[in-house]
């Protein structure tokens, strides 16, 4: 500091002088600074004298004198040429700066500064350029050329630059928070930069996006692709760092993410994943700039017009620009867009669909005003897109057509002045390809509206003068509505669907011919037929119809808007429906039959009739013109309704005239010809609603309609005979005479006997509607006939009479619809009839075909009464003859009431206990009320004043009382048929003195029916009930109200006594006792209790019968509150507060039935079920949060699924907080004994006390017992989770503060350590979801949180995967893979997001705290995922505290070596990660001891993988750190690389390797740090462990090998101490390596040192070993030594070994003894894989020794040659022929050896002055020897012999390897006899050569003619 300012004081001084001396003194000054200058011969100097004379000689520049300036030029000049030169020269940038952005800098000044600026800048230290970035941006404001350069200087170092953590620090990092202006251009720049191509070159044309200008200023820098990629990375990553707002980053990260590197792309599209949901899209500010970029932008100035940009970035433009709402949406710039998307040249497909897109925005979102100004130019845009002719890909139609559907829907004006579009468009779809079909739908449904009748004809609809009926449609609609009758019928099923919504929306329900119309269609279309009959009856399906919400147009006054105007109403909820007008609607059939019929094309023929229709279109037909017949007469009910035939009746008799143009004659000839192809079901109805309601017109001029009639009373169908008999009686009886009707009954009665079953069944039904229609028209004519005497009628009366008492079941039941439809009409004639009946009374059923008749006679009252009633009783007949027979008798008393009346309702209450079917029921109901009544009650009756004489008030009143005393009864059929007979008597009854006089004793009737356990009475008293309440006065309604409430709100209801006999259950609902009687009474209930030896199960079942009782009783008042809640809902309001919150939650109840019937009571008495929901809202959550815990299970789950439903708002969750009130309604419950809250809870000093106590609530129930309460309470906490996760967010202000308040501590401490695991599950995903929202409110808890998440991590691990990793136990690699993959998944579950989450609040106090629970759980914990989450958090905070954590360091590293021991191999690699995070944090010591322990630990277990990938960990993030402490990991290294390489650590010994080449590289390395690698050698040669020995051994060996000459002498011995010493005791696995290394060290070893006898003696004592495998091993070993150290030890060696070439087996290792006696047996006992072994070992053995007698034949001990050299070649020869190939190469070698070394063979040779002696003679062949040689030539010549004897041999062997050994032998005796030149001996040698090579040659040819000779036989 004190220099800087020094030098500072000397500027200042110079400048002074400088200022104040004129110029010549200035000029001087400059001459001494170029001095300075020219005098700094180094880069130091002259860095220094630019530092202190660079900004004060520019700052000379401002000088008033040309002269000095001058001359500052030239020194400026001087210093730029040589700094530029010299690039390591730093120029005093800041300095630079400062004087850059002084106010009094001029122009010349600065334009001098920015040049040393841009020279230096870029060689400061990154750091110091970070620095300086603020004063680089910010120094210059006004000159754009200054400020871009200054800009460029910035881009290089954008990827490097330190981002700061702190938020406030990056918004100052550049300090332009207060330069708009400087802010704005350098963010143009980096957009500029973002858009230049790569590769472009200035000579290109300017790119798109670009304009002139901008291109200038960035392609001047001329960055390479891959510089320019590097500079587009730091701008993006400079970007996403928050350094800049959201809106001013987020069009240059949009086009950052259409560049064409991956690079550059992959972070902006993952920046602005998160950034668009913060963005305001309403905001114009935000996507102004889109628009912008997307068309380019015009200005006055050529250079500064910005082109458009690229197809790549608009296609990232677009598909943001479809996210602008409101006033974000520029029509006028948006319809730019369209076009230049659609059809400009910077397009693609994928735009051209966006653009279509952002087309369908603008004419929903944009400003309608504005829109609707260019709403016919976009549509002429989207129409040039599509159609027949357009050569747009499928994907831009369908985004075209989708767009079309928009613009009909927001602008239907613009669609419906050019029906042409429509037209095309059908013309399209009936034509393009499938995948078009959808879209084009989509866009005529659309298309539909604007075309609609209502828009355009509502003034003439309610023109007051016209038919309402007529619809006034222009020519417009005329053309196509003939547009839709050509496609109505098209075989293209699209095209008729979109044709069926067209003729329901563009005209009215009741235009005729568009009703036509869609009738074709759903005859044709079955697929379509729902959908059609939906617009045409209001519903799906024409059984559903309710016809209460039909009317027709005839009969619609006056034409409301609901009524005819708003008939468009396509949902397909019940809605009403106009029908159209019954004429109109004929005579447009009628003209469109009569055009088909002409048309032989349009025709079907069905038998011998033409019909204009196929069958099921003239079916259609047919229902839909008698619906609309029966309403235009004024009926509201089904057609065929008996009690409105008046009304049909009348309105034909007024309309019908024969003439052609008259709709109902033309129905009939509709009808009748569709009765003449086909008696269907439609056609029958149809003409017997004409023929019942006018028989006198119709049925005379039918007649020919008989016979096809006739035909179909055989038909399989009882339905079609019943149609057709009925319609037949009509016929008969109003079209014929008298006679003729007797003529044909008499007929039909004589020719019965004789047919067949169905045919029977369908005459006698022809029979008694003849019979019924016959004596209704005699009373209508009030003709007085005897039917006593008619005897025809006796005759059929006596003929049905019979029937009844038939067996078949067909005709019994003809029988009695006869009896039915006779007895209503007249008195049966009571006359003597003969029948069949049983001769037995046995009742068994199945012994009725095998029972014997008998004749009786009988009269036909009593046989009819009595077989109709047992037909009724019977529970063998069917159940529908069975209710037949109940009508029957009730319609008997109509005809003959003196004599039935009183008999069926004596009877009747006699059935009360025994029917149990409700229909049944119903069915003797209606007898009942006919009987009381006198006349039919579904016709109603004859007149107004009609009185019954048959039953008196009295007999009334008796039969009343009668039933209303069998209510008590505790039978549950009898009280079943009670309720329904008491509720039609009251119902039909109800002007009888008797009901009115007993109201008060119907109202408890019905109240006790209203307890009942079935459903169905109780639905039926309730109705009961709504009918005494209408006949009640207001005290009684008050009462009966009060009493419902008071059941419903509590329960109560009359306990029924409990004794032997009281039914409990219904039969069969619990099953059977172990004798097989049913379970239904008490006295059961205990005997089934007493046969499972379960006194106590009584007891349950008790239980069982109340709950059941209970929730009956509150359904039972469920169902009669429903009927009179929509009456008295006033009266109700007070209880609302008490019944809404009941109510809401037992619509949740689990029980279907309870369910349903709640939801119906709900919906009546709850009218906008969200608002009432919204006003009782505390009140509902207080009624559930008091029963979560009921002791009931069905309550609890109940609550839980009302909880779920009652927080589903589309706001969020409700919160006090937000609603400011005052907490009144929790504190009031809190003394309720219901209200349960834990202790630690403050629940009223809390702002959201009922959040607080939803989760307590919700946590004790998630520990139910009854799993399907836990699993439904874990559903709705998870839920609910979601909900205050939404709710916790900052966006919510302090409510979100408050609910983070309110549950996080409760979580935290009950929720994330609770003993249930889905808890703890729940709890921890809320909280992680939580964190980046509250995470501040969460710092305190972390301390407890982190380890219950880290716990949470294995405890949720995938079952299935851990199972299989235990599988995979036998195979390491499948199991590690797997476990892999489970570390990976552990590390990505949500309770490892959520430590990642939490990780920024911890810091050293929150780590210390969860310290020793952390170390714990490392320490003990057993699962894989929590030990891999231990681990990936470890190195998480050591990242995220750095140096802070260090004095923890030290006990997070024990516990992670302790995971170095782990069994699991991917526990063990994760641990070495956190070591190796750890390890640069932690204190010198501490990583003292940790190497250490590595190394101990690698003693132990030097398989243990985790030690290389520990220190590899080390090495990666710490390699400086490795280098000090090298001394203790490079001896471990390196010795770890030398173990024995197996399959199973083959990796660990590369990874060793890898670690040494990383770290110390080549053999300077091993060199360098011998001195430490020795001592470990030392240490481990004198281990126990022999494996070891081994390795060091191996790492010996590899020293001598790679030092070689270089290792030091003192080194090679000390080494080869260790190897003598090792090589001392026994024989252990891996000593040969130890007798290899010592082979190696002695390669460069002087061979005069004293060391050389101890080596040799060690290896000729390590060869005497007796083993086998070893002895191979060490032989080698000794033969090395003995030929490196030039040793003349051959006559030891040979004795040593020579007899083993002798042996012809091996003996066991531990014998010395050849001739062991037992050798024979043992042999014996070897199996032949051992035996094979022993030879390979001992021929191998044989190898090794000639080897060994090769390398030991001395060079230079001419004596020891001398004595053995004919003895060896001798012995070679004898023994070559005796020994095995791989002997024989071994032996020759050997040879080539000897031959090589032989002094003999030397020019100079002498002989020794010694006699040949041969010694151990004991050891080798006792022959007699020859006499010795005495002459050099001679020796020569029987040594040449010899050996060119065993060449011989050898090359008569086909052998390669032997081949190429003999001519080494041959080249070698060549290279020894040529230099002397011994004719003789070469002689010898070529003559043998030439012998040799002939039988080769012989070989070789011989060899081929078998080969050849073997293919021909082939």
């Amino acid at each position: 500091m004190h220099w800087q300012h020094c030098q500072t004081l000397n500027k200042k001084r110079k400048i002074s002088k400088m200022e104040t001396a004129g110029p010549g003194a200035e000029i001087e000054l400059l001459e001494r600074v170029l001095l300075r200058l020219g005098n700094a011969d180094t880069d130091e100097k002259l860095e220094t004298t630019v530092g202190k004379f660079l900004t004060p000689v520019i700052l000379k520049i401002n000088s008033p004198d040309n002269v000095v300036r001058t001359k500052v030029v030239e020194v400026l000049t001087h210093i730029k040429r040589r700094v530029t030169s010299r690039g390591q020269v730093q120029i005093p940038v800041e300095a630079l700066l400062d004087q850059y952005a002084a106010p009094d800098s001029t122009t010349f000044l600065k334009n001098f500064a920015i040049i040393f600026i841009s020279m230096g800048f870029p060689r400061l230290p990154l750091e110091t350029q970070a620095a300086l970035a603020a004063k680089i941006v910010g120094c210059e404001s006004k000159m754009e050329n200054y400020q871009d350069k200054l800009f460029t200087l910035l881009l290089p170092i954008l990827s490097d630059m330190k981002i700061p953590d702190d938020p406030a620090q990056r918004a100052e990092l550049l300090k332009l928070k207060d330069k708009p202006a400087i802010r704005a251009s350098f963010l143009s720049l980096l957009q500029d930069v973002l858009l230049l191509p790569y590769g472009i070159t200035q000579e290109q044309d300017v790119p798109p996006g670009l304009s002139p200008y901008s291109f200038k200023r960035v392609i001047a820098n001329n960055w390479r692709a891959e510089e320019l990629e590097k500079i587009k990375k730091g701008i993006v990553r400079f970007l996403c760092a928050s350094v800049f707002s959201d809106n001013e980053i987020f069009v240059l990260l949009v086009v950052a993410s259409a560049d064409t590197r991956f690079s550059v792309a992959t972070p902006a599209i993952a920046e602005l994943s998160k950034l668009c949901t913060m963005l305001d899209f309403n905001n114009p500010a935000v996507t102004s700039a889109l628009y912008t970029l997307f068309i380019g932008q015009q200005n006055p100035i050529t250079e500064r017009q910005t082109r458009p940009c690229c197809a790549r970035v608009r296609q990232k433009l677009l598909q943001y620009l479809i996210k602008c709402r409101g006033k974000s949406i520029n029509v006028g710039k948006g319809l730019q867009v369209i076009f230049d998307g659609l059809f400009g040249t910077n397009t693609n497909q994928k735009c051209k669909v966006l653009a279509l897109q952002f087309v369908e925005l603008v004419l929903k979102d944009g400003p309608r005003e504005v829109v609707s100004k260019v709403s016919k130019v976009i549509l002429t845009g989207i129409t040039k897109v599509i159609g027949r002719d357009s050569v747009e890909p499928n994907d831009v139609q369908n985004a075209a057509y989708s767009a079309l559907a928009q613009h009909a829907r927001s602008f239907p004006q613009d669609v419906s002045q050019d029906l042409k579009l429509v037209l095309g468009y059908f013309n399209n779809l009936a034509n393009c390809e499938a995948n078009l079909h959808s879209s084009i739908r989509e866009a005529l449904v659309s298309m539909a509206p604007a075309f609609a009748w209502k828009t355009k004809t509502k003034s003439d609809a309610m023109d007051v003068d016209g038919d309402p009926s007529e619809v006034h449609l222009d020519g417009q609609q005329h053309l196509l509505l003939a547009m839709l009758l050509d496609n109505a019928e098209s075989k293209i099923q699209i095209v008729q669907n979109v044709t069926s919504v067209f003729l329901t929306s563009c005209y009215p329900e009741f235009y005729a011919p568009a009703r036509y119309l869609l009738l074709l269609i759903a005859g044709e279309r079955n697929s379509l037929r729902e959908n059609v009959t939906t617009y045409l009856y209001g519903t799906s399906k024409k059984d559903h119809v309710n016809y209460s919400m039909l009317t027709s147009i005839d009969q619609t006054v006056k034409h409301d808007t609901e009524s005819i105007s708003d008939f468009n109403h396509l949902s397909m909820e019940q809605r009403r429906v106009v029908l159209p007008s019954f004429p109109v609607l004929m005579a447009h059939v009628h003209d469109m039959s009569n055009k088909r019929l002409k048309k032989s094309t349009s025709c079907v023929v069905v038998g011998r009739t033409k019909l204009p229709y196929t069958l099921e279109v003239y079916e259609e037909i047919l229902d839909y013109l008698r619906l609309c017949l029966w309403y235009s007469a004024g009926v509201v009910a089904a057609p065929g309704d008996e009690k409105y035939t008046r009304e049909l009746r009348n309105y034909i008799k007024t309309n019908y005239d024969e003439e052609e143009t008259n709709a109902l004659h033309q129905y009939m000839q509709f009808v009748q010809r569709g009765v003449e192809a086909k008696r269907t079901e439609s056609s029958l109805l149809c003409l017997y609603d004409l023929l019942n309601a006018a028989p006198e017109l119709f049925a005379s001029k039918q007649l020919h309609l008989l016979e096809p009639l006739s035909n179909s009373l055989k038909d399989v169908s009882e339905v079609m005979r019943i149609n057709v008999a009925q319609v037949y009686g009509i016929l008969w009886a109003y079209g014929m005479q008298d006679d003729k009707f007797d003529q044909e009954v008499k007929d039909c009665l004589s020719n019965l006997p004789q047919r067949t079953l169905e045919h029977k069944h369908g005459w006698l039904l022809v029979l008694g509607h003849a019979f019924n229609r016959k004596i209704e028209h005699l009373n209508e004519q009030k003709i007085r006939k005897d039917y006593g005497q008619w005897t025809e009628f006796i005759n059929a009366v006596k003929v049905i009479a019979k029937m009844l008492c038939d067996t078949r079941w067909l005709l019994v039941s003809a029988a009695v619809k006869c009896t039915s439809m006779i007895g209503k009409s007249v008195e049966i004639p009571n006359v003597q009839v003969e029948i069949q009946v049983q001769c037995s009374n046995n009742d068994d059923d199945d012994d009725e075909e095998l029972a014997e008749y008998k004749s009786i006679e009988a009269s036909t009252k009593m046989i009819i009464f009595g077989v109709v009633f047992q037909l009724l009783r019977s529970t063998s007949a069917r159940q529908k003859i069975r209710e037949e027979a109940a009508k029957c008798l009730g319609y008997l008393a109509i005809g003959d009431g003196a004599h039935f009346t009183k008999r069926n309702l004596d009877k009747f209450l006699t059935l009360a206990k025994v029917q149990k079917d409700a229909a049944l029921n119903i069915a003797i109901s209606e007898a009942i009320v006919i009987t009381l009544c006198g006349y039919d009650v579904n016709r109603g009756p004859p007149s107004e004043t009609f009185q019954n004489i048959h039953c008196s008030d009295v007999d009334f009143e008796q039969f009343l009382t009668a039933l209303i005393r069998l209510v008590t009864e505790p039978n549950p059929q009898s009280r079943q048929a009670i309720s329904v007979w008491l509720l039609a008597v009251v119902k039909h009854c109800s002007n009888r003195p008797a009901v009115l006089g007993k109201k008060q004793l119907l109202q408890f009737a019905f109240t006790e029916l209203l307890s009942d356990d079935s459903e169905f009475v109780q639905d039926v008293a309730s109705r009961g009930l709504g009918l005494v309440y209408a006949l009640s006065d207001s005290n009684s309604q008050t009462d009966l109200a009060n009493s419902l409430l008071d059941q419903l709100i509590g329960g109560k209801r009359q306990v029924n006594q409990v004794s032997g006999d009281t039914e409990l259950f219904a039969e069969g609902m619990l099953g059977k006792t172990p004798t097989g009687g049913n379970i239904t009474t008490y006295k059961e209930l205990c005997s089934l209790a007493s046969d499972l030896n379960q006194p106590d199960m009584i007891y349950q079942f008790m239980q069982l019968a109340n709950h059941n009782a209970a929730w009956t009783s509150k359904l039972g008042a469920a169902f009669g509150l429903k009927t009179l809640s929509a009456e008295s809902r006033q009266k109700m309001q007070p209880y609302l507060g008490k019944i809404i919150p009941r109510l809401y939650r037992y619509k949740y109840d689990p029980t279907p039935k309870i369910q349903n019937s709640m939801i119906s009571i709900w919906d009546t008495i709850v009218i906008d079920s969200k608002e009432i929901t919204e006003q009782y809202y505390w009140e509902i959550l207080r009624e559930l949060l008091d029963n979560l815990t009921c002791t009931e299970w069905r309550v609890r789950i109940a609550c839980c699924l009302a909880v779920r439903d009652l927080l589903k708002r589309p706001n969020g969750l409700r919160l006090r907080t937000e609603e400011q009130l005052p907490i009144v309604a929790s504190t009031a419950v809190t003394n309720s004994p219901r209200r349960v809250t834990p202790e630690t809870m403050e629940v009223d000093e809390l702002p959201e006390p009922e959040l607080r106590e939803l989760w307590y609530q919700l946590f004790r129930v998630m520990d139910d017992i009854h799993e399907g309460t836990r699993m439904t309470a874990h559903g709705t906490a998870a839920f609910l989770g979601k909900l205050c996760v939404l709710a916790s967010s900052l966006e919510h202000g302090k409510s979100g503060t408050a609910v983070a308040a309110s549950i996080l501590p409760y979580l935290l401490e009950v929720g994330v350590g609770h003993k249930v695991a889905d808890i703890r599950k729940v709890s921890i995903k809320t909280i992680s979801d939580m964190i980046d929202s509250s995470g501040a409110l969460i710092a305190p808890h972390l301390a407890t949180l982190i380890p219950c998440l880290l716990r949470a991590t294995g405890e949720l691990e995938n079952t299935k995967l851990s199972y299989v990793s235990t599988r995979l136990g036998a195979d390491n690699e499948a199991q590690e893979a797997v476990d892999s993959l489970r570390a990976e998944a552990a590390k990505s579950h949500h309770t490892m997001e959520t430590i990642n989450k939490c990780v920024r609040f911890i810091d050293y106090q929150v780590l210390e705290r969860m310290t020793p629970e952390l170390l714990e759980l490392i320490k003990t914990s057993i699962n894989l995922g929590t030990k891999i989450g231990c681990a990936h958090f470890v190195c998480l905070i050591s990242i995220r505290l750095g140096k802070e954590m260090t004095p923890l360091v030290g006990k997070y590293l024990g516990a992670c070596f302790s995971g170095l021991k782990d069994r699991n191999i991917t526990v063990r690699k994760y641990n070495a990660s956190a070591i190796g995070h750890l390890v640069g944090l932690a204190k010198e010591q501490s990583i003292k001891n940790l190497f250490g322990k590595l190394d101990d630990l690698y003693m132990e277990q030097p398989t243990n993988r985790s030690i290389p990938l520990t220190i590899q960990s080390i090495n990666k993030r710490h390699h400086e750190l490795l280098k000090d402490y090298m001394d203790c990991m490079l001896p471990l290294i390196f010795f770890g690389m030398h173990e024995e390489q197996t399959e199973e650590n083959k990796a660990n010994i590369e990874l060793w390797k890898d670690l040494w080449n990383d770290i110390s590289p080549g053999d300077a390395g091993i060199r360098l740090n011998l001195h430490v690698i020795i001592p470990k050698l030392e240490s481990s040669l004198t281990d126990a462990s022999w494996s070891r020995k081994a390795q060091a051994a191996n790492v010996i060996q590899n020293i001598a090998t790679r030092l070689s000459s270089s290792l030091e002498e003192a080194d090679r011995v000390r080494l080869i101490k260790l190897l003598l010493s090792g090589l001392q005791g026994r024989t252990f696995e891996g000593k040969e390596r130890l007798l290899q290394a010592l082979a190696a060290l002695c390669k460069n070893l002087d061979r005069q040192h004293d060391i050389c006898g101890n080596i040799i003696e060690a290896a000729m004592r390590e060869a005497r070993k007796q083993e086998p495998l070893y002895r191979t091993m060490a032989l080698p070993a000794l033969g090395d030594i003995l030929d490196v150290l030039e040793a003349d030890r051959f006559e030891e060696v040979y004795d040593m070994i020579w007899y083993l070439l002798e042996k012809k087996e091996l003996r066991s290792a531990d014998s010395d003894d050849d001739d062991e006696p037992s050798s024979s047996t043992a042999k014996k006992e070897l199996t032949a894989d051992e035996r094979n072994k022993k030879a390979q070992t001992l021929n191998k053995l044989k190898e090794v020794v000639w080897e060994t007698l090769g390398k030991s034949w001395p060079k230079h001990a001419i004596i020891t040659q001398h004595r053995y050299q004919l003895f060896f070649a001798e012995n070679c020869t004898s023994i070559l022929s005796e020994s095995t190939r791989p002997v024989q190469v071994s032996l020759l070698a050997a040879l080539t050896k000897y031959v090589e070394r032989l002094y003999i063979f030397e020019e100079t040779a002498k002989l020794p002055e010694m006699p040949v002696e041969r010694k151990n003679l004991e050891k080798k062949p006792k022959t007699d020897a020859p006499p010795p040689l005495q002459t050099r030539e001679a020796i020569v010549q029987k040594i040449c012999s010899d050996v060119l004897a065993a060449v011989t041999l050898a090359a008569g062997v086909p052998h390669t390897g032997l081949k190429k050994e003999a001519l080494n032998i041959v080249l070698m005796l060549i290279k020894r006899l040529s230099p002397k030149r011994d004719q003789t001996t070469l002689n010898l040698l070529k003559q043998n050569f030439e012998m040799n090579l002939k039988v080769s040659t012989r070989l070789r040819t011989r060899g081929s003619l078998s080969h050849q000779g073997y293919r021909g036989k082939t």
